[in-house]
């Protein structure tokens, strides 16, 4: 999804938001719990067709106070998670060539996962429950506060670099937009770039 705004209407008052496509890329991340239950209770994909995107004119309504408790919850989990949130992150395996993206099959202790750098802002390995079929995650090893781990590879080391953080920023005047209208029922537009 590229930069996109979303717009809450209630009558004539509006709140405007302009997300950057990396802030709307960390809600996606393993274990972020928060993002998906945001981006739901904001119907942020209910008329996304993979084709088309999100039409021109895609408007969803929403009891305010459910949009309210989605944002409060997300602002909580974003200012948890922040100083994990601020990096993008890169590994390098014994010798092999740094990664930045991606992702590759690999061995930690007995158990075999997928080590994976999406969405940008994570960096972790999913480990398969293989009992279950088809095997659900049953474990993911968050490495962006490691700086080492052993693999059957090798050595892994991580690497962050700073990156750009807005939810923190843009989700208090759009709670306090919210709060003002918890017993109504509000119209959330989304807005591609240049829409």
């Amino acid at each position: 999804m590229p930069d996109s705004a979303t717009i809450i209407r209630d009558g004539g008052s509006t709140h405007r938001i302009q997300i950057p496509n990396r802030d709307w890329m960390l809600l996606s991340g393993p274990g972020f719990a928060e993002g998906p239950a945001f981006i739901s209770a904001f119907g942020v994909f209910e008329d996304f067709a993979v084709a088309g995107g999100i039409p021109k004119g895609s408007v969803v309504h929403r009891a305010g106070n459910t949009l309210h408790v989605a944002a409060s919850t997300l602002l909580a989990g974003i200012k948890r998670d922040l100083e994990l949130l601020r990096y993008d992150y890169s590994y390098k395996i014994a010798d092999e060539p740094r990664q930045y993206g991606g992702g590759q099959s690999i061995g930690v202790g007995r158990r075999r996962g997928i080590l994976s750098l999406r969405p940008k802002g994570y960096c972790s390995i999913k480990l398969p429950d293989r009992s279950l079929k088809p095997p659900p995650t049953a474990e993911v090893i968050d490495l962006r506060a490691m700086d080492t781990i052993a693999t059957d590879s090798g050595l892994l080391k991580v690497y962050r670099r700073r990156a750009e953080i807005h939810w923190p920023e843009l989700l208090p005047p759009l709670l306090e937009f919210l709060v003002k209208r918890l017993d109504r029922t509000l119209i959330r537009e989304h807005i591609d770039r240049g829409g």
